[in-house]
């Protein structure tokens, strides 16, 4: 599933693109940087902040309610309170928007109803 703010060349590449694939993959970092349990645990929660403030920023334009849950997120991380629940419930609500977009995109492809 191709991401579709990918432009072909870096100036055309922004963060603040709107782009559900590119929002699920930070997320997705995100939590898996929120859930190590390594020596460096203190550091990769303050990564996965990183990575949810980028989700949001590819959300705000287009999903905003779920760029405030990114914050929400990023948020608790940095007050130092339990953060993981939100991070699955916006992993799992953006990948059912990736599917979405993708069965979406092979409708229209195909020549589907969706098209016309």
């Amino acid at each position: 599933m191709p991401c579709g703010c990918k432009k072909g060349t870096v100036n055309e590449k922004r963060p603040d693109t709107s782009c559900v694939y590119c929002a699920h993959k930070h997320v997705t970092a995100a939590r898996a940087l929120y859930s190590l349990e390594t020596g460096y645990r203190d550091i990769n929660k303050s990564d996965a902040i990183g990575q949810l403030i980028l989700a949001a920023w590819h959300l705000q334009s287009e999903h905003f309610g779920l760029a405030m849950k990114c914050r929400d997120g990023w948020l608790a991380i940095e007050r130092l309170k339990p953060a993981g629940d939100i991070i699955d419930d916006l992993q799992i609500t953006l990948w059912g928007m990736v599917i979405a977009e993708d069965e979406k995109a092979s409708s229209i492809s195909q020549g589907g109803a969706d098209s016309q």
